[in-house]
């Protein structure tokens, strides 16, 4: 369903929560009445403008595309009903000439770039697809807590709440609050802990957060997780927004995109390569010290997993990854995880010995994500039989379409050795 895609997109690691657990709480009576009065103030917004941005903690900057996270305008009219509660919405980073900017006035969404002088528009709850990469500039603590009632079956638990004390961010004063929630996902026997932990300064006047740090790790992990910093600056609460940001007129002289199809998933990240291109050669190591090159595995269709120990929707994607590697060994089809981007040398061998998969992991593979021009994980490529890429998919959408390409792969195996 494209609504629950659009909910997906927008929220974090909660997406993946299917049961809830009861865990020992620490809990500041006056720490939870602050954090719980600052979400009872998002919920109760009209409407907001403000200037929002991110950084991210825990990962080597080169790794994040050069605008994530950059300062952006962003100012909403809420509605109370439908999947995405958004009446009208404007974004565009800060700056007299913005870089792109996106509309939606309710009915229709527009992308503007400018310096492709390009369009995109699409309409109804879909207007989040023209986003595309520019999906970071969404606050996403603000839309999650409209979206997801804490209350709801399966949320996660408040597991701990304290007081942190007080700063002044933006002019404004601030109580500093840090709030743990937790959950179990995956299947009953392999079920790990998620903990969700939230460092947020809440304004003491308005109870709007101005800063909100996240990081969520899991259990067994021995990494731990990286942290998304968002801030909130020039917050106004219920501004009356001029009908003139909302419009979705196309500038004159832009030209208009290709319409996606319908049915079609959100638009991913490009790579590099694309399919039908040669895969790009590469020679890594296994966790046991042995070298691994694409052309010693010409003949055979591979599937590699690009992932990290701190990822997790990585981390979640594993176990159907193993599955695939066992039901398809006898087929002329080998699977290998590609480690990137880690913090600590020995954290992927950690990680697969304590899990107990058996399909090989391939270390140091930064300079092939590169290649790739891979800039979000898990990215999954499918190689065929002739070295070419069949299949590339950005993130992990279900096992369905992953193996229909591998079996593809593997039919062409059978139809070329039978010719």
């Amino acid at each position: 369903m494209r609504n629950t895609a659009i909910i997906s997109a927008l929220a974090t690691t909660t997406a993946l929560l299917v049961a809830s657990a009861t865990w020992a709480q620490q809990i500041d009576e006056a720490a939870k009445a602050t954090y719980e009065t600052g979400i009872a103030a998002v919920r109760a917004l009209k409407s907001v403008e403000m200037t929002t941005a991110m950084t991210v903690k825990g990962i080597e900057a080169g790794m994040v595309p050069a605008d994530f996270g950059a300062p952006t305008v962003f100012a909403c009219e809420f509605t109370d009903g439908g999947q995405i509660p958004i009446g009208r919405l404007f974004l565009a980073p800060t700056g007299a000439d913005p870089a792109w900017r996106c509309a939606f006035d309710g009915k229709e969404a527009i992308l503007v770039e400018t310096a492709a002088k390009e369009y995109k528009t699409s309409s109804g709850d879909m207007w989040v697809f023209v986003l595309g990469q520019h999906m970071s500039s969404i606050p996403q603590w603000i839309f999650e807590t409209r979206m997801m009632d804490p209350a709801q079956e399966g949320a996660p638990t408040l597991t701990s709440a304290s007081n942190v004390g007080t700063e002044t961010l933006d002019g404004v004063e601030c109580q500093v609050v840090k709030i743990e929630r937790a959950v179990s996902y995956g299947e009953e026997d392999e079920a790990e802990k998620l903990t969700i932990t939230e460092t947020i300064a809440f304004g003491t006047g308005d109870s709007l957060p101005r800063r909100v740090e996240l990081v969520t790790t899991v259990s067994g992990d021995p990494t731990g997780g990286m942290a998304m910093v968002s801030t909130f600056t020039g917050v106004k609460a219920n501004p009356a927004l001029e009908s003139s940001m909302f419009s979705t007129t196309a500038p004159e002289g832009f030209t208009k995109a290709a319409e996606p199809e319908a049915g079609a998933e959100m638009s991913q990240p490009e790579l590099k390569f694309k399919v039908g291109d040669a895969a790009p050669e590469f020679t890594l190591k296994t966790i046991a010290g042995e070298e691994v090159s694409l052309a010693s595995l010409k003949g055979k269709v591979v599937l590699l997993d690009f992932w990290a120990t701190w990822c997790g929707p990585c981390k979640a994607a594993m176990p159907e990854m193993q599955k695939i590697a066992d039901d398809y060994k006898d087929k002329g089809v080998v699977v290998y995880g590609i480690n990137v981007w880690e913090k600590k040398e020995d954290a992927a061998k950690k990680y697969i010995e304590s899990k107990g998969f058996t399909y090989p992991t391939l270390l140091s593979g930064d300079d092939l994500a590169k290649q790739y021009g891979i800039t979000s994980i898990p990215t999954l490529v499918v190689i065929g039989k002739d070295g070419k890429i069949a299949k590339t998919e950005v993130g992990f959408g279900g096992a369905e379409a992953l193996r229909k390409a591998i079996d593809e792969a593997v039919a062409a195996v059978f139809l070329s050795s039978a010719n």
